[in-house]
């Protein structure tokens, strides 16, 4: 039977599709940014010198933020659209039995399950992508070419750079990462931070932990097992926290192989992430949530037609504080 309305609502499949497990993803695992859901489909950015901040949306109507008189600049940023159709047949789950079961059918809310779990690691892939994105501060659409937002062009600032030299074997890695502190530092004044994380590509995690200012630091020491043992274990070395990072989309690693990008970390609104709501009558001015699914009937009463989509944006609101390095 394909009548089962209350499986398939949208409060019920987005219910649902929350409770399903996330594909691991070692920036969204780290929690660098903040979420939160908004109710309208663009944010407004404002550049006051070399910082930005996100503006508050306001009651239409109503009175706006305090400008102030200094040189500032608004920028709307347009959440981006990612919808993902599939469709479920009441002959896929007729005569079908459960998997693992000699003799059990398929249940309709089975089938449901594994389609919006496919779905769902498709959009937890696709956050990752777009949260290294920002990271970097240029984020690409999923063809890896199309810009949909570059931050620094936006607000008229360069990345900062810092060579490692990991192929020189006399060099001061310490001092390298003292370098890279003060350079965070100038570019944040006054704001805190409290740690620093560093995301390495595979070629500049290898020829890291390989270097002769890494391996006589620990050697002899209890944290030397990190260097031996598993190589996915992070390092703390110079005052900040050294990762190999493990994420890859359409073949290709997200981060560069013979980069890294330098991460403050516990700075207020650094790396923001919103959700717009979903475009249905029912999510009209609501808060967005991460995901939606939906199911609605076909009109031959043959199946269901299963819609998932969300509404995010990604943003790296002090672009220069995010300090990319490299192997050479």
């Amino acid at each position: 039977m394909m009548n089962n309305d209350d499986g398939f609502t949208l409060s019920e499949m987005t219910a649902a599709i929350s409770e399903i497990p996330h594909v691991p993803t070692m920036l969204g695992d780290d929690g660098i940014f903040e979420y939160k859901g908004v109710t309208q489909l663009t944010v407004q950015v404002e550049k006051q010198g070399t910082t930005l901040a996100l503006i508050a949306t306001k009651a239409r109507g109503g009175p706006g933020g305090e400008i102030g008189r200094t040189n500032r600049n608004m920028r709307p940023f347009n959440l981006v659209h990612l919808p993902l159709d599939d469709k479920i047949l009441a002959d896929e789950v007729q005569g079908v039995r459960e998997f693992g079961s000699d003799n059990s059918p398929l249940p309709l809310e089975t089938r449901r399950t594994e389609v919006m779990t496919l779905g769902k690691q498709r959009f937890d892939i696709t956050m990752e992508w777009y949260r290294v994105g920002a990271l970097k501060g240029i984020v690409y659409d999923a063809d890896g070419t199309s810009v949909l937002h570059n931050f620094f062009t936006e607000f008229g600032v360069t990345q900062q750079v810092i060579s490692f030299e990991l192929d020189v074997t006399d060099t001061e890695l310490r001092s390298v990462c003292d370098t890279a502190q003060e350079l965070i530092e100038d570019e944040l004044g006054g704001t805190p931070w409290t740690d620093i994380s560093v995301y390495c590509g595979r070629n500049f995690w290898k020829s890291f932990i390989t270097h002769k200012s890494v391996k006589e630091t620990y050697l002899a020491q209890v944290q030397a097992s990190q260097l031996r043992g598993d190589p996915r274990l992070q390092v703390e070395f110079g005052g900040m926290t050294f990762k190999k990072y493990r994420g890859a989309a359409g073949g290709s690693q997200m981060i560069g192989a013979d980069e890294a990008y330098i991460v403050p970390r516990g700075v207020p609104g650094l790396l923001l992430g919103r959700f717009g709501p979903a475009d249905y009558m029912e999510t009209v001015n609501t808060v967005g949530l991460p995901l939606y699914a939906k199911g609605i009937p076909m009109r031959n009463g043959k199946g269901w037609d299963i819609e998932m989509q969300s509404n995010p944006i990604h943003l790296l609101t002090r672009p220069r504080a995010v300090i990319k390095a490299t192997l050479t």
